[in-house]
């Protein structure tokens, strides 16, 4: 019996400081995915350019992917219909992993989980909260400006054994707004848009 604690004890002290590695090196990748992801978007990195602090429910990605209306990019920027990426299997997989990661706020937003400044390698990001009955009207009457724009990010998840990343994309504007889901695979150290979707049903 004390050998039985013995090895149990040992395995558990071996394990747990491993398993926290593994989730900081998890963590700094989906980091790192989402911010090369951002270079394409923001240019300018002498602008401010405004971030939603709340995280984007994960929920509203698996729902976008479950829908397959699924681009491939390629190096132009050009997308085509792929029906081939989408794997009921490796979906399910990644539904049951990440669905209900959060609590629901309001709308797509989570009520528990935030970016930081640190999660972007961007000095000018400035995080703003959504989660409100306002939401953007708010910033329009802080900032005293109507052309204000928003990105909002859901937190980066794997899919098909960590081969791809996945999250969603929300940029909102006065009277407009467009969601996508961008698929990210890492080649040569970077990791690169494959792929992008939508939900057909909304028009954005």
């Amino acid at each position: 019996m004390k050998i039985y604690y013995f090895y149990s004890s040992f395995i558990l002290l071996f394990f747990s400081p491993l398993s926290q590695s593994l989730f900081a090196q998890s963590q700094k990748e989906k980091n790192r995915a989402l911010n090369d992801y951002f270079e394409t978007i923001y240019k300018d990195t002498t602008e401010v350019i405004f971030v939603a602090r709340e995280k984007i429910n994960s929920n509203e990605t698996l729902k976008i992917f479950g829908l397959n209306d699924i681009m491939i990019i390629d190096a132009a920027g050009n997308g085509k219909g792929d029906d081939t990426l989408y794997d009921k299997k490796d979906f399910e997989i990644m539904k049951a992993k990440y669905k209900n990661k959060c609590l629901q706020g309001k709308r797509i937003w989570c009520k528990d989980d935030f970016w930081k400044k640190d999660n972007f390698r961007f000095e000018k990001v400035v995080l703003e909260s959504m989660n409100t009955d306002k939401g953007i009207e708010l910033m329009v009457k802080k900032y005293n400006r109507g052309d204000i724009e928003v990105y909002g990010f859901s937190e980066p998840i794997y899919y098909k054994n960590n081969k791809y990343v996945v999250f969603t994309v929300h940029k909102l504007l006065i009277g407009a707004a467009k969601t996508i889901i961008v698929i990210m695979k890492k080649i040569k150290c970077k990791w690169i848009i494959t792929h992008q979707g939508s939900n057909p049903n909304i028009i954005n």
